[in-house]
């Protein structure tokens, strides 16, 4: 477990946050959506906690928490009254260690999940854009088949499949743990040492994702048309190298300048100027592992 603490008093609270290096592309093969999955079912109680305990120890007392997942991470975070860290420390390691995963919560997140598609991805008008760049973008990398869960695959899983995944990725040596705000750090250590030390680090090693997306050496191209769709949308996506490249930063700026706001270049130009697009979007999607640069406009 990499434990990283930030002291800084100014105001009485804390936060805790848990990453996961376990993401979309890491859901194994015919079997999209465990990741997302489990960022449902880390909230569904323990052997020893009860269903929605996080929510009680966070929002009984005048804080928050939620999660999410992406390509590369599921993350875990809660915000709470500084003397409250203790107890949130000992459910983020009682969750990692005694995660209660049965046939009755299986199936109901997953059909929590396969909502979730039929509302994002297949209600709303543009829903399936990002999924259709990612697919048709990537041809080998798991990167394309996106992070939310194919309906088809998540309704193919056993309760076993998703048990192996959580005792694969699940572990203390593939977690990284930061807490900032209002506390003591050796008291903070402490208590982290206490409750997240006597997990066991399991022998095996943790599978990473080796595969290398080959070089796209001509323009593809891809028409989706639905009924829901009332006026059309057009992205381009270019292949970038991943977060750790020293191009990464020079790419967040390119990213503001072509769309980050009314004086964006792309916003100027198509918006105000020629009135071709309601809207523009510019993103560099740096990932672990070489990511996309998109411009969309609507």
């Amino acid at each position: 477990l990499r434990t990283i603490l930030a002291a800084n008093r100014r105001v009485p609270s804390v936060a805790i946050n848990v990453a996961y290096r376990v993401g979309g592309k890491d859901d194994p093969p015919n079997r999209s959506g465990f990741a997302h999955l489990f960022e449902h079912l880390m909230f569904k109680g323990t052997s020893r906690t009860a269903p929605e305990t996080i929510d009680r120890l966070t929002e009984d007392v005048g804080g928050f928490n939620n999660a999410f997942t992406s390509e590369d991470i599921t993350n875990y975070y809660e915000v709470v009254p500084s003397n409250h860290l203790e107890r949130l420390l000992w459910a983020e390691a009682d969750r990692l260690a005694t995660l209660d995963v049965n046939a009755a919560n299986f199936a109901t997140e997953r059909d929590v999940v396969i909502g979730e598609y039929d509302q994002r991805i297949l209600a709303e008008p543009y829903g399936m854009l990002d999924e259709l760049v990612n697919r048709e973008a990537f041809v080998a990398h798991p990167y394309r088949r996106g992070v939310i869960g194919i309906p088809d695959e998540l309704n193919a899983a056993s309760l076993d499949d998703v048990i192996a995944f959580h005792a694969t990725y699940y572990r203390p040596d593939n977690a990284i743990l930061v807490v900032a705000g209002d506390l003591d750090t050796d008291v903070t250590l402490r208590w982290i040492e206490s409750y997240f030390g006597p997990i066991p680090t399991p022998a095996t090693p943790i599978p990473r994702v080796s595969v290398v997306e080959p070089e796209q050496t001509a323009e593809r191209s891809h028409e989706y048309r639905a009924p829901n769709v009332p006026l059309p949308a057009v992205e381009e996506a270019y292949h970038i190298p991943g977060a750790v490249h020293p191009d990464a930063a020079p790419l967040e700026i390119l990213e503001t300048l072509l769309g980050a706001g009314r004086s964006s270049r792309l916003h100027l130009s198509l918006v105000y100027d020629k009135q071709v697009a309601a809207s523009v979007y510019a993103s560099a999607d740096l990932r672990e592992q070489p990511g996309l640069f998109g411009m969309r406009l609507t």
